[in-house]
C-alpha cells in the first residue's frame, strides 16, 4: 500500500477543549469539506470502509460526538443532540470553515438535522443516512427500551454490547466489530444519549433547512422505520429519497461502493 494511503487511513489526532468537553477530530483528504458525523456507541474511525475513496474527492473532518470515541465525557452530563451539534460548529468554527457539506449517520444523522437548523446559511448539502427528526414506532424506540433494561440487569457494556449488536447488524463479522466499539463506551453515556434520541422531535423545524438533502435508507434497516425517512423527505424542502438495496443499519458497511456512489453523485 503506497505510503499516501497508508496517510489516510491514519490522520492525525486533533482536539478543541471547550467549556464542558474536549472534542476529537481527523481530517484526511483535499477537495471541498465533507464532515461526517458517527452513529451512537461509534466513533469517527468507523467510517474506514468508505474514507479512502471519498478522501480522493474532499477533504473529510471526521468528528467524534461528546463521550464517544477519544472526545471526553461531558463535565455536565448533557449528552442532547443540540449540544452536540453545537460541539460540531464549534470545531467548525475553531477550522474557519464558514461553509460546509455534512453527512450523519443514524445519531450522526440526527445532530446533522440539528446543525441545519441552527446554521442554515453554512451548510452547503447534506446527506442523512438512516436516521430520523423523531423517533416514533418500533426501531431505536423499541431498541431503547430493550437496553435500558438490559442495563440494569446486566450491570456494564460487555454483555450490552454483544446483545445491541446482534439487534442492530445481522452480518457476523460487522457484529464483532460493533460489539467491540460498544465495549469501550461509558454505559451512563450510552444511556443518557438515548435517552436524548428519545425526547428528540425536530419535525416542526425541518422547512427551516435550505440545504439540499440526500436521505439514504437501507431496505433492510429494523432499527429506523422507513417511515421516519419519508418524514425527513416530506418536511424538508429540498430533500430525496434513495433506497440502497441489500443494505442494514449499518449502509457504509453493507454496501460501501453502492454508499460512495450515492454520497459522491450528489455532493458534486
Amino acid at each position: 500500500m503506497p505510503a499516501s494511503r497508508l496517510c489516510l487511513l491514519a490522520p492525525s489526532d486533533r482536539y478543541l477543549h471547550l467549556p464542558d468537553v474536549r472534542i476529537h477530530y481527523r481530517i484526511l483528504g483535499e477537495g471541498p469539506p465533507l464532515v461526517m458525523l458517527h452513529g451512537m456507541g461509534s466513533s469517527s474511525v468507523d467510517w474506514f470502509p468508505v474514507t479512502p475513496m471519498l478522501a480522493d474527492r474532499h477533504q473529510l473532518i471526521l468528528i467524534d460526538l461528546r463521550g464517544h470515541g477519544l472526545s471526553s465525557l461531558p463535565r455536565s452530563r448533557d449528552y442532547s443532540v443540540g449540544s452536540m451539534a453545537e460541539d460540531v460548529w464549534a470545531v467548525l468554527d475553531h477550522l474557519g470553515l464558514e461553509r460546509t457539506a455534512m453527512l450523519g449517520l443514524s445519531l450522526g444523522g440526527c445532530v446533522t438535522i440539528q446543525s441545519a437548523i441552527l446554521h442554515p446559511s453554512r451548510l452547503e448539502k447534506m446527506v442523512l443516512v438512516n436516521t430520523f427528526a423523531r423517533l416514533r414506532g418500533s426501531g431505536v424506540g423499541d431498541i431503547w427500551s430493550k437496553m435500558k433494561r438490559g442495563i440494569i440487569a446486566m450491570q456494564g457494556m460487555d454483555k450490552l454490547a454483544h446483545y445491541v449488536a446482534a439487534s442492530l447488524f445481522s452480518d457476523p463479522e460487522i457484529q464483532a466489530i460493533a460489539e467491540e466499539r460498544l465495549r469501550r463506551n461509558d454505559v451512563k453515556a450510552i444511556m443518557r444519549t438515548m435517552l436524548g434520541l428519545s425526547r428528540l422531535n425536530l419535525l416542526k423545524e425541518l422547512p427551516n433547512i435550505t440545504a439540499p438533502t440526500l436521505v439514504l435508507i437501507g431496505d433492510r434497516d429494523k432499527t429506523v422505520p422507513r417511515r421516519c425517512a419519508e418524514e425527513l423527505v416530506a418536511g424538508i424542502p429540498n430533500a430525496q429519497l434513495m433506497e440502497v438495496a441489500d443494505a442494514g443499519h449499518a449502509l457504509p458497511f453493507d454496501q460501501p461502493e453502492a454508499f460512495i456512489e450515492h454520497v459522491l453523485a450528489f455532493l458534486l
